[in-house]
């Protein structure tokens, strides 16, 4: 077990500031310590250029520090504000070629949204929504299947910061339905990414739904909040429990990584030192906590 960051969350350059790309981001993350990283390729601008040259310098600057890409994210910004088939193609374009990055990389587990119809609260069921995702995600699937890849499949956020929508697998019952009906098919090949923001906002009790979640969690995505919005706060910044969520993770024997999903970029660079020093002594007393 160990502590994995996401890489331009944490070293990113924000608005107005110079661009950091995932070579310079994992030279900066190897520098603090952190040997375990999660590619950033979820930005549909990564693609637009010499992305697969910047997949190879990253992996070479990891191998040259001792690190290693063990997890990445796919695009999950589905084009619902103008859903022409322009954009719905563009998004189909990118997740494909991000699939195809993540087996680049040899990832372990790639971070995967559930699709969703986008129903409002008062018109929403889940039957519908499972199979619109199970035949939204066949393709992708598939692809993974060729390559290699194995998706986590991500709990959602709940009412509290969707509404007057509801997201499908905000629910722990939906996300676990889901996921087993594709093993049922695909071999058993994908698992569950637990966020505990999400899950926060869904107002899950973060260890019984873990216990429920068993053998499939395969990774985690670890941020803090108030329960409303996604703000991707540092552990113990919010009202998470974190105590909690810790002993879901010890009842279930949890051995994966301590997997960051944090955003620094809006906090200019030279003030974050401190901040990742932070992340890094909580990831470490996480790990000291799983391991007693």
């Amino acid at each position: 077990m160990e502590l994995s960051v996401n890489l331009l969350g944490l070293y990113g350059g924000g608005v107005g500031h110079t661009p950091v790309t995932a070579t310079d981001a994992v030279q900066m993350a190897a520098d603090d310590g952190f040997h375990v990283y999660d590619f950033p390729l979820a930005d549909k601008a990564f693609y637009d250029g010499d992305w697969r040259g910047e997949i190879d310098r990253a992996m070479n600057c990891a191998a040259k520090n001792g690190g290693v890409f063990r997890y990445a994210h796919v695009p999950f910004l589905f084009p619902w504000g103008d859903p022409s088939p322009e954009n719905w193609a563009r998004f189909e374009r990118v997740m494909s070629l991000a699939i195809e990055g993540a087996a680049m990389l040899g990832v372990r587990w790639v971070a995967l949204h559930p699709y969703t119809t986008n129903e409002p609260a008062e018109c929403y069921a889940a039957a519908p929504c499972r199979d619109a995702a199970l035949v939204h995600l066949r393709p992708w699937l598939e692809q993974a299947e060729k390559l290699g890849v194995h998706f986590a499949v991500e709990n959602m956020q709940g009412d509290a910061a969707c509404h007057p929508r509801r997201r499908y697998c905000a629910k722990v019952d939906e996300l676990i339905e889901l996921v087993d009906t594709i093993n049922a098919e695909w071999g058993g090949a994908h698992g569950i990414c637990w966020d505990t923001g999400h899950a926060h906002i869904a107002g899950h009790r973060q260890s019984d739904a873990l216990k429920a979640i068993g053998g499939r969690l395969k990774m985690t995505h670890i941020h803090d909040n108030f329960a409303g919005a996604d703000l991707h706060l540092l552990p113990h910044t919010g009202s998470l429990d974190w105590a909690d969520f810790i002993a879901g993770l010890k009842a279930i024997g949890y051995d994966g990584d301590i997997s960051y999903e944090q955003d620094l970029r809006r906090i200019p660079a030279e003030l974050r030192p401190g901040l990742i020093a932070y992340l890094r002594d909580v990831g470490n007393a996480f790990i000291a906590a799983l391991q007693k």
